[in-house]
């Protein structure tokens, strides 16, 4: 194998990476068979890989065709990033971030009306209980865990609204089976842990 072929097999090694990451965190999709939810956010590291399969052609430009490359280049990875996560999602995490609940909680609910993923219904059960819709938030959280009951996100959510209202057993039920559930992100499991061993004192 030659240098040349170097790119060729870092290319194929950041895509197949690439996928396993996307696929890892996503598996919520994967189970609602949601593939376009899935390929869309995969759409950064296909846009890296034909970058980094375009440098060896890259050798044979010159002056401004080398510029050209750059700027497409970079207005690819500039695109697809922000096609990777639909408009209204991206809205509406900002919205909760910046401590706007209810317009948060809106556009989660035009999210749900477009797509029913027990993400969506998650995060719009986390605004409405940010918001303290607490009866609301369990319903859409309750939804969440209908549509995909291994989506471990779900029931952490709707245990800190539980708790919060002060039903603790039921609380830590849902935090044991949040800790059950295989793609719980860490902080969220790091989280789920603590809010257990304390129900437990």
């Amino acid at each position: 194998m030659g240098i040349s072929a170097v790119p060729i097999v870092l290319t194929f090694l950041l895509v197949f990476f690439a996928w396993r990451v996307v696929y890892t965190s996503n598996k919520d999709l994967v189970r609602a068979n949601a593939w376009g939810e899935l390929t869309r956010r995969l759409l950064p590291f296909v846009a890296i890989a034909a970058t980094a399969a375009s440098l060896p052609l890259l050798q044979n430009f010159e002056g401004p065709l080398s510029v050209a490359w750059v700027l497409t280049f970079g207005a690819v990875l500039v695109l697809s990033n922000f096609l990777s996560v639909p408009i209204d999602e991206r809205r509406a995490s900002r919205a909760f971030r910046n401590g706007d609940y209810a317009g948060a909680a809106a556009l989660y609910r035009k999210l749900v009306e477009k797509r029913s993923l027990a993400r969506y219904w998650t995060f719009l059960g986390a605004a409405l209980g940010a918001g303290d819709h607490n009866e609301e938030a369990i319903e859409a959280s309750t939804k969440a865990v209908k549509l995909d009951p291994e989506y471990g996100l779900a029931y952490y959510n709707r245990a800190l609204i539980i708790r919060k209202m002060g039903r603790k057993k039921r609380a830590a039920k849902d935090l044991e089976k949040a800790l059950d559930a295989a793609d719980l992100p860490r902080r969220f499991r790091t989280g789920a842990r603590k809010e257990l061993e304390e129900l437990r004192k």
